[in-house]
C-alpha cells in the first residue's frame, strides 16, 4: 500500500476498502491540481480584465476586456500597471491584504508559495501589479486584526491602519452570496449573480472583493462584534481563478465507474463551477440535459433542508454537491449508509474530521491535510491524488479476495 502511496493506519480498514461501493471526494487539490491560478477578474461597473499567467510566478500581462466583452476573449488592451484607477488599485489591495499566503524567491532564483493555493493565486496577481502583502505593509499599511475564514459563513476579514492617515480600513472576501447583502452600493445583485455564473461556468472558482472605512478607534475594535463590522460594505469585484483537473482524474473516474463504484464530488465552490469540473474529470455527462443535472446537481442548503425521508424518497443521490459545509458530508455519508452502501470518504481540514471518522473508510490527504484530519482517518494519501484511492481499492479488493480464497481452502481441507 505504501507503493501504491497510501498509508494505512488501521489495518482491518484494508479489508473495508476493497467492498467501496461509493467514494466522496473533495475536489480542490484531490480531483485537482491545487495550483490556482488568477485568470479573469471583474472590476464593478468597469468590466472583465484577463490575466496571463506563469504559474507562481508573479509575470504576466493584464488586458482590459471592457463591459460587454465574454470573460474568455483575450482581444483586449493591455493596461498600464503602474497608473491604477481608485477602483482597481483598491480590488488590487484586498486582494493582496485579505490574504495569510506568501510568495518569496528562493535562494536558487525560483518562486516558493506558502498558504493556501487560492490566496496563493491572488497574492501573485497583486504581486504582478507591484502591489503585493509586503510591499503594500512597507508603504502604509498596518495589520491591526484578522477575522479567519470561517466555514459557516464563508469568508474573511482583516482590518488595516493606514500609516499615512491612521484611518482604519477593512478588507473583505468570500462567497458571493454571502457578501453581496453585506454591500451597500449593490442595487441590483442579478447583474452581478450573472456575472458570477459566467466566471464559474467557465470552471472558475470565484470569490468577491469588498472593502470599508471604520468609524472607530483600533482600541474599540476588540469590543465590537464581528457582524457589526461586516456590514455596509462597498463591493468591489468577483475574481474567476482556475484550478486544472489532475490529468489522471478523468481516468480514474472512469476505471471507478467500471468497477461499479460511484463518485460524489463534495466542494464549497459555487454550483456552477463545480458542475464544469465535474464534467471535465467525468463524474457528470458532457451531454447531460437540464433536467438531469437538476437531480445529480444540489446546492449544500437545499441538500440541508431536505429530510431523510425526502432523501431515502430520491431515485438516487446527487453526485456533485456545492457549497457544501462539512455537516453536508456527515449528512450525505448518512444517507448513503441508510441504502446500505459502504462509503470511501476524502478530507483534508480540521473540520473534515466527523465526516471521515463516520465514513466506512476515511481517507485523509498528506501533503495539505490537517493533523486532525489525519487523526481521524483510516488511510492517508501521500501525494493527494485521486488515483492513489483507486489503486488502493483495487489493492484492498485483491486482499479481500485472498482472505476469501483462505478460508474457502481452510474450510473445504477440514
Amino acid at each position: 500500500m505504501i507503493k501504491q502511496k497510501a498509508i494505512v493506519r488501521k489495518l482491518n480498514s484494508l479489508e473495508t476498502l476493497g467492498s467501496v461501493t461509493n467514494i466522496c471526494s473533495d475536489k480542490t487539490g484531490t480531483l485537482t491540481q491545487a495550483q490556482m491560478v488568477l485568470v479573469r477578474f471583474w472590476v464593478f461597473k468597469d468590466g472583465y480584465y484577463s490575466v496571463t499567467s506563469k504559474g507562481i510566478e508573479p509575470e504576466g500581462e493584464v488586458y482590459r476586456l471592457g463591459l460587454a466583452s465574454e470573460p474568455d476573449d483575450n482581444s483586449g488592451e493591455p493596461i498600464n500597471k503602474s497608473n491604477l484607477s481608485k477602483d482597481l488599485e483598491k480590488f488590487v489591495s484586498c486582494s493582496a491584504l485579505c490574504n495569510m499566503s506568501s510568495i518569496r524567491l528562493n535562494q536558487s532564483d525560483e518562486w516558493t508559495a506558502n498558504g493556501n493555493p487560492t490566496e496563493v493565486a491572488l497574492q501573485v496577481f497583486a504581486h504582478k501589479f507591484g502591489m503585493g502583502k509586503p510591499d503594500l505593509e512597507e508603504k502604509n499599511y498596518e495589520l491591526l486584526f484578522e477575522f479567519q475564514f470561517d466555514s459557516s459563513i464563508k469568508r474573511m476579514s482583516v482590518i488595516y491602519q493606514l500609516k499615512d492617515s491612521n484611518k482604519l480600513i477593512m478588507f473583505t472576501k468570500g462567497a458571493t452570496e454571502r457578501i453581496l447583502s453585506l454591500c451597500h452600493n449593490v442595487e441590483e445583485e442579478k447583474e452581478i449573480l450573472t456575472r458570477m455564473d459566467t466566471l464559474a461556468s467557465k470552471g472558475l472558482r470565484v470569490l468577491t472583493l469588498a472593502y470599508k472605512y471604520l468609524d472607530i478607534t483600533k482600541e474599540e475594535i476588540q469590543n465590537t462584534s464581528r457582524e457589526a463590522l461586516e456590514k455596509d460594505l462597498t463591493f468591489l469585484g468577483l475574481v474567476g481563478i482556475y484550478d486544472p483537473p489532475r490529468p489522471e482524474s478523468r481516468r480514474a473516474v472512469e476505471e471507478a465507474y467500471g468497477a461499479g463504484i460511484k463518485v460524489h464530488m463534495l466542494t464549497g465552490d459555487h454550483e456552477e463551477t463545480a458542475t464544469a469540473i465535474a464534467k471535465e474529470v467525468g463524474i457528470l455527462s458532457t451531454n447531460a440535459t437540464e433536467s438531469k443535472l437538476q437531480n445529480a446537481v444540489i446546492t449544500g442548503p437545499r441538500f440541508d433542508a431536505m429530510s431523510e425521508k425526502e432523501l431515502d424518497s430520491l431515485e438516487q443521490l446527487p453526485l456533485v454537491i456545492a457549497r457544501c459545509s462539512p455537516d453536508t458530508k456527515v449528512k450525505m455519508i448518512k444517507a448513503l449508509h441508510r441504502r446500505n452502501l459502504v462509503v470511501a470518504m476524502t478530507g483534508d481540514g480540521v473540520n473534515d474530521s466527523p465526516s471521515l471518522k463516520i465514513a466506512d473508510v476515511g481517507i485523509a490527504m498528506g501533503m495539505n491535510g490537517s493533523d486532525v484530519a489525519k487523526q481521524a482517518s483510516d488511510i492517508i494519501l501521500t501525494d493527494d491524488n485521486f488515483a492513489t484511492i483507486l489503486r488502493a481499492i483495487g489493492e484492498g479488493r485483491r486482499i479481500y479476495q485472498n482472505t476469501l480464497k483462505f478460508l474457502l481452502y481452510y474450510l473445504i481441507s477440514k
